[in-house]
C-alpha cells in the first residue's frame, strides 16, 4: 500500500528522471544529488539503502553501456560508456527499489511486468527526447532493453530483501 513517503518518493524520482532525460550532464548530477540528500534524510536510510543503490546504479550503468556496445543504444558521445545523465536515472531508480517499488518486492512476477513497463517507457522516451538513439529497429531495441529490465528489476529486488534482512539481524 502506497503512503505518503512512498508518494513523495515516486515524485522524487518522476521529477529527477524527467530533469536526466531533459537537461545535461550537469544539471541532471547536481539534481541527483538533491535528490539523493532528500531521500536519505526523509524517507531512506544510507545504512539499510547503501548496497540496493550501488548495485542498482552499476547494473543500470552495465546494461546501457553493454546495450550502447552491442549498438543496441547509440550515445550522442564518442564514449562507450553512457552519459553521466543516463547514469544518474539509475541512482535514482535506486531510491525506489525499498520504498514506492515495494509492492513488487514479494511478487516476482508483478517485479517482472514493472521492469518490463518501466523499460518500455524510459527507453521509448530517450529515443525521442534524448541524445541517446534507439537502433534502426526502434521496436526490437524497446522489446530488447524492456525484457533486459524485466529480468533485472526481480534480481534487484531479490538481493534488496536479502541486504534489508542482513541489515535487520545485524543491528538488533
Amino acid at each position: 500500500m502506497l503512503n505518503k513517503r512512498h508518494l513523495i518518493n515516486i515524485t522524487l524520482f518522476v521529477a529527477g528522471w524527467g530533469t536526466c532525460l531533459c537537461f545535461g550532464n550537469t544539471v541532471a548530477l547536481l539534481t541527483t544529488i538533491v535528490i539523493l540528500l532528500i531521500h536519505l534524510k526523509f524517507i531512506g536510510c544510507w545504512q539499510q539503502e547503501k548496497e540496493i543503490l550501488l548495485i542498482t546504479f552499476l547494473l543500470g550503468c552495465v546494461v546501457d553501456s553493454f546495450a550502447g556496445n552491442l549498438g543496441i543504444l547509440e550515445f550522442s558521445t564518442s564514449n562507450r560508456l553512457l552519459p553521466l545523465s543516463m547514469a544518474c536515472v539509475w541512482v535514482l531508480a535506486g531510491t525506489t527499489i525499498r520504498h514506492s517499488l515495494r509492492f513488487c518486492s514479494k511478487r516476482p512476477w508483478l517485479a517482472f511486468l514493472t521492469g518490463f513497463a518501466f523499460a518500455l517507457i524510459h527507453y521509448a522516451l530517450i529515443g525521442v527526447r534524448y541524445g541517446t538513439y534507439l537502433a534502426p529497429d526502434f521496436w526490437q531495441t524497446l522489446l530488447i532493453m524492456s525484457i533486459s529490465w524485466s529480468i533485472v528489476l526481480p534480481i534487484l529486488m531479490a538481493f534488496s530483501a536479502v541486504w534489508l534482512e542482513r541489515y535487520k539481524r545485524n543491528n538488533l
